[in-house]
């Protein structure tokens, strides 16, 4: 990867590990769903001119937005919103590499070897001891819900290669079209205080949802996307792992999050766990490629 290719991914991994804090002040303030609700208003608004017919993909289109739109999108911000330490979201959301891995294998009949099967183990084994820490199990049910998002993350990806030759911006227009009105009627069932929260909410709670929405979405997203196009999943994939990181660091500095040893321990398991899938995938990928050539 060039060097100026590399600096974008820096700045995906940048807005990526903000958009945690930006999430966490949007939520300590509003409902959650409302809020996801919100961040895909200001999405459709900003990308109205990429909203057009994909010919011959507006199905599978569709499919993928409610999937990572509402499944992954929603859920994730009540769980950050059930849990109060983004260290742990953080952490839980690069489960995103294991359950991809084990959905290709599910789906697309791919074969792992061992070393690929031993580095779901071991980020496996690092879910439970996360899981167990005494400080983790007062909100249990919010990591719960993390991994369930992030697992809706991982069908979403597997659902993208369906859509060949979709413009990235136009697959969020027409993600933000669907999903706002959606997440926005499921809040009004499910959620309480809206109109209250809209009023009271400050200035911090409602610029976490426009860097979400821009800076995470737009140009996140964006800038991720334009790497996907030019260099293979397997390189770009990896490289968005610092992300976590900065979310850790930010939860850190921040909200006054505090890590206990065994959440360390569990982190630590998981990050060489996904470490180690990241790195064989990478390897089969480039093995395939010289093969292929």
């Amino acid at each position: 990867m060039s060097g100026r290719h590399l600096i974008l991914a820096m700045l995906v991994n940048l807005f990526w590990g903000l958009n945690f804090l930006a999430a966490r002040f949007a939520v300590d303030e509003m409902p959650p769903v409302l809020a996801a609700s919100l961040r895909f208003l200001i999405v459709l608004l900003v990308l109205l001119p990429f909203l057009k017919p994909e010919k011959g993909h507006m199905r599978a289109l569709l499919q993928t937005a409610l999937v990572i739109g509402v499944f992954h999108f929603g859920l994730l911000y009540v769980g950050i919103a059930w849990t109060k330490d983004l260290s742990v979201v953080a952490v839980g959301t690069l489960m995103n590499v294991p359950f991809a891995t084990l959905l290709a294998v599910a789906v697309l009949g791919e074969r792992i070897g061992a070393q690929r099967t031993a580095g779901i183990v071991i980020a496996v084994a690092g879910v439970v001891i996360l899981s167990f820490n005494p400080r983790v199990l007062d909100y249990i049910d919010g990591l719960l819900i993390v991994l369930v998002a992030v697992f809706g993350y991982a069908v979403g990806i597997i659902m993208m290669r369906r859509l060949p030759g979709v413009h990235p911006l136009s697959l969020q227009a027409w993600m933000a079209l669907l999903c706002f009105p959606i997440l926005l009627g499921i809040s009004l069932m499910v959620e309480s205080g809206q109109l209250m929260a809209l009023e009271t909410a400050s200035a911090w709670a409602y610029g976490g949802i426009v860097f979400s929405a821009l800076g995470a979405s737009v140009i996140g997203h964006g800038l991720n996307f334009y790497l996907l196009q030019r260099y293979p999943v397997t390189t770009v994939a990896p490289l968005t792992l610092l992300s976590q990181l900065i979310a850790i660091v930010g939860g850190l500095v921040v909200f006054d999050d505090v890590l206990k040893p065994g959440m360390i321990v569990g982190g630590i398991f998981i990050f060489a766990g996904v470490a180690v899938v990241s790195y064989r995938n990478r390897k089969r990928s480039l093995d395939t490629e010289i093969t292929a050539g």
